[in-house]
């Protein structure tokens, strides 16, 4: 069985956009990421080749929108299809998430 993980570490480059030319992150890991989509629909148009930012998941040399439905579908099965990001959708960057707010830190 694949294992994905479920939670993230806080990484040292958070804050920090690491272009995928440089580098992908860990299999399974969301993270936030830089996307553009270069063909959208005509009723699209006007987003053509602009920069947007959403949370993804890397696996097996594909991306996919991240949700813990997708992980559990990666983990199961090997595959998402139907999160897995549009041909047309290019990934330029990527930046681990932050550590999730706790309440007790905050006292």
């Amino acid at each position: 069985m694949i294992e994905c993980m479920r939670t993230v570490a806080r990484k040292p480059e958070f804050g920090r956009w690491i272009p995928v030319s440089e580098r992908l992150p860990e299999d399974c890991v969301p993270v936030n990421i830089t996307y553009v989509n270069h063909n959208p629909e005509s009723y699209y148009a006007n987003i053509k080749d602009v920069p947007f930012t959403a949370t993804g998941v890397h696996y097996s040399d594909a991306w996919y929108w991240w949700s813990t439905t997708c992980t559990d579908y990666l983990a199961e099965y090997g595959r998402c299809d139907v999160d897995m990001v549009d041909t047309d959708v290019e990934i330029i960057a990527w930046m681990p998430l932050p550590e999730p707010y706790r309440e007790s830190e905050e006292k």
